[in-house]
């Protein structure tokens, strides 16, 4: 099910595993305190460590498949599992968890609807799925693919090679509440330089957002 950067044969700089996420940790901080929090596909543990760090959570544990980062995770992290995701979902206790962070992965899942599905089958009543997933709306995909037919992939981004899937805010939205869940919040994540002065960033800003942040609860 699952197809992360430990099975793309990509050689991936440190740097990718250690990327701040601030701006995901600003989105979740409205909606309180969360006990105990499983980070899938959890890099190097940068993201964990925030929430740790801000009191968002009292325990932070992951699930990372590239060996390298989830080396880096055990320094950072409770418990870190260095299984791909389906063998994740066998080991780890998943009553125990009332936040499940989903961040850059679902668009590397094979089955993401199936992915959703499991989870919500798995988790307790009541908690809660984290995510940010890019979003292939971006002005910097829909203009090539409008104006030039092109629709070229990169070694990072929002046309990532890596990426199996791609969503817009509806899609994600849509698949979301397949699964079953039930959705607290969804946010754009935009650039600065386009949320400063007059520019009417909000009325653009299905094609300005590089990232969605979703909050959802079963």
């Amino acid at each position: 099910m699952f197809d992360g950067l430990a099975g793309t044969g990509r050689v991936v700089s440190s740097a990718y595993f250690t990327a701040d996420r601030q701006e995901l940790v600003d989105f979740l901080r409205p909606y309180g305190y969360h006990e105990v929090t499983l980070d899938i596909g959890c890099a190097g543990g940068r993201l964990g460590r925030q929430l740790l760090n801000a009191g968002l959570t009292g325990r932070c544990d992951g699930i990372e498949p590239n060996t390298e980062a989830a080396m880096q995770a055990a320094g950072q992290l409770q418990q870190v599992w260095n299984v791909p995701f389906e063998v994740g979902l066998e080991q780890t206790p998943w009553p125990d968890y009332d936040l499940v962070v989903m961040a850059d992965v679902l668009e590397h899942l094979i089955d993401p609807w199936r992915a959703l599905a499991e989870l919500h089958q798995r988790m307790r009543f009541g908690a809660r799925l984290l995510m940010s997933v890019p979003n292939v709306r971006h002005k910097s995909v829909l203009l090539p693919l409008l104006f030039q037919g092109r629709f070229n992939y990169t070694d990072a981004g929002i046309l990532d090679r890596t990426h199996l899937h791609f969503f817009t805010r509806a899609s994600l939205l849509d698949a979301v509440h397949q699964a079953g869940w039930r959705v607290i919040a969804i946010a754009p994540f935009i650039k600065r330089k386009y949320r400063r002065g007059w520019f009417p960033h909000r009325l653009f800003s299905e094609f300005l957002a590089v990232q969605y942040f979703l909050l959802a609860e079963k």
